[in-house]
């Protein structure tokens, strides 16, 4: 299968698996909840799942191939906002997974909880990428081949693999935190329309 303009079929499937968290988080993390064994499951696959929207942002290697190999000004300005739109939506799914993972621990941990939690998830999901990347891993690997990924989480603690993670941390981190704010600035202006 080939690609249409700048667009290849691994954004497609990466975006796919990025709507995941999003899709699960809208149903596990509603008030009204009750928890059982599917609830339970469905959690896993959450936290399976959820390392696939910030994922996306990884595709810069892609990005830069395609930038390099592009053959005209305009094309390249395509290439730009395709990636753009794909780091966008796949950061709108990490930031929305996480906003209702927040307000549910709200409702069902103690407040000094919160924080450390959100921040070991952003942790864990940073390493799952790495090993997405670097390792060529997938979230249903955990299931499937459980012995490779403990394999590869054993062969990540090197000093330059660290200095990788800790860059990747800030980077999406900060990709988040800035998603997050327009969003809350774009929802409070259409509030604001709608009102009117």
């Amino acid at each position: 299968m080939g690609s249409f303009g700048p667009v290849h079929p691994f954004m497609v499937w990466n975006l796919y698996l990025a709507a995941i968290p999003a899709l699960l988080a809208l149903v596990l993390f509603r008030r009204a909840q009750r928890f059982n064994v599917t609830w339970g499951l469905g959690f896993v696959a959450w936290l399976l799942f959820l390392p696939n929207a910030p994922y996306v942002l990884t595709d810069v290697v892609h990005m830069l191939d395609d930038l390099h190999a592009s053959t005209s000004n305009r094309h390249s300005y395509e290439v730009l906002i395709t990636y753009a739109v794909l780091f966008g939506c796949g950061l709108c799914s990490y930031v929305l997974s996480l906003q209702l993972f927040r307000r549910f621990l709200h409702r069902v941990a103690p407040p000094q909880v919160i924080l450390p939690a959100l921040l070991a998830l952003h942790g864990l999901c940073v390493v799952a990428m790495y090993l997405g990347r670097f390792m060529r891993l997938n979230s249903w690997d955990a299931v499937f081949d459980p012995g490779a990924v403990l394999q590869s989480v054993l062969r990540v603690p090197r000093p330059t693999t660290v200095v990788v993670l800790a860059a990747m941390f800030l980077v999406v981190g900060v990709g988040a935190c800035i998603t997050a704010a327009t969003a809350q600035k774009v929802f409070a202006k259409l509030r604001r329309l709608i009102v009117r």
